[in-house]
């Protein structure tokens, strides 16, 4: 039976090059996708992202079975992103408040257990304390309906990334709280909870 992973935020060298190596598994072992960053020597995906982005890792034992990854605009350099994702159309909002989601995949042993779910949450739990009030995603169409659920809503037509192909670019309002609510997304209880926490509790929560 598999057990159920933990999920932090990777940041010692160690845990991080985990992450890197399971990015490579997943994309370029198993789905046989070509990436500009990809370091076949080392069998490792790190890019410019990673030097500013927070990396979050479900961790089984010492194993990372899942990841994600989450930019903040006032703190990184987006580069291609803030273009791609139109993310000066929440006005001035950017760069002061947006933020970017990438790099989220799942080991496919834990593909249907949640642990998607679980990853999107923590990234959720994240940005909320420190004022974001939008997130940026891009997915392919079998995907679409996962970030729908979640809250997320395409603002903008279907684009080609440089190395996803076609995908959906989404943007998701963070504190749309009836939106959230009548989507059943996991994101409104959260947001609640936050909402009644104190801020020392919500940032151990976080953590």
């Amino acid at each position: 039976m598999l057990g159920r992973p933990r999920i932090g935020v990777a940041q010692t060298p160690k845990e991080l090059e985990r992450v890197f190596c399971f990015r490579y598994r997943i994309y370029v072992e198993e789905m046989r996708r070509k990436q500009r960053y990809a370091d076949h020597a080392h069998r490792r995906i790190e890019d410019p992202l990673d030097a500013d982005g927070i990396n979050f890792a479900a961790f089984c034992a010492d194993e990372v079975v899942g990841v994600c990854r989450v930019n903040l605009a006032r703190d990184s350099d987006l580069g291609y992103y803030s273009a791609f994702y139109l993310m000066d159309s929440v006005g001035s909002d950017h760069p002061g408040a947006t933020s970017i989601t990438t790099r989220l995949m799942i080991g496919p042993e834990y593909r249907t257990k949640g642990l998607a779910v679980r990853l999107a949450l923590a990234s959720y739990k994240y940005v909320v304390p420190r004022g974001i009030r939008w997130n940026f995603i891009d997915c392919n169409d079998h995907l679409v309906r996962f970030f729908m659920g979640l809250g997320y809503v395409a603002h903008v037509p279907k684009s080609e990334h440089e190395e996803y192909g076609l995908v959906t670019r989404m943007r998701l309002e963070i504190h749309g709280l009836q939106h959230l609510e009548r989507l059943r997304s996991p994101f409104a209880a959260a947001l609640l909870s936050m909402r009644s926490a104190e801020p020392l509790e919500i940032e151990a929560a976080v953590a």
